[in-house]
Parts: C-alpha cells; sequence; structure tokens
C-alpha cells in the first residue's frame, strides 16, 4: 500500500484541529539547522525510522516530510507496510512556499 502525499493546506488545518496528525521529520539534524523545521514537529532521521518505529503508536495518524518529499514517502511506505493506517508525507520546500512559519530546531 503506498502512501499518499498530503497537502500543506489540508496539513496545517489538521495541525489547528484537536485530533493532530504526528509529524516526522526524517532530514539529518544539520538539514533541520539550515532550513528549520515544522512546528510542533518530531525528529526521526531516515536512517533510524526502522529502529524508532515502536515510538510511534499504530493507531496514530502520522505524516512524514523531508525537504522535497522522496525519503518522507520511502517512509511514510515503510510505515504503511508496518501496518500503520493512516500514513501521509509532503515537503518542508510547500510548507515554506505557502509562507508558513519554521522553527531552528526540533527534538
Amino acid at each position: 500500500m503506498a502512501a499518499e502525499r498530503i497537502t500543506i493546506p489540508e496539513l496545517q488545518k489538521k495541525l489547528e484541529s484537536s485530533k493532530k496528525p504526528i509529524v516526522v521529520d526524517v532530514r539529518e539534524t544539520s538539514e533541520i539547522k539550515e532550513g528549520g523545521a515544522i512546528p510542533g514537529a518530531i525528529h526521526i532521521p531516515m536512517r533510524q525510522i526502522d529502529k524508532r518505529m515502536s515510538e510511534i503508536p499504530k493507531n496514530a495518524e502520522v505524516v512524514f516530510y523531508c525537504g522535497g518529499g522522496g525519503r518522507a514517502s520511502r517512509a511514510a511506505g515503510a510505515f504503511a507496510e508496518a501496518g500503520y493506517k493512516t500514513v501521509r508525507y509532503c515537503g518542508l520546500r510547500d510548507w515554506k512556499k505557502q509562507g508558513l512559519p519554521t522553527v531552528p530546531e526540533i527534538k
């Protein structure tokens, strides 16, 4: 089952609702320092995705992102294959194109 790309306006609406998705940044720390991150996201670098999958509840809605969406789509695909129900992805470039804020670091 392939993961779907989520549009930035849709993600924004979800982040403003009471039932927020878990947003996961799969980029390297240096990329976050350079380009910022989506506020409220958690950081799980792509190379740690398999090891840290258990940190995310299976019933959660999860949105992965990277710079353009390539790595995020692979991470989302891995989660979908592992039985996660609602997994989507997007790219930070699209977030920034909408003029949305970023934060300099995340945990």
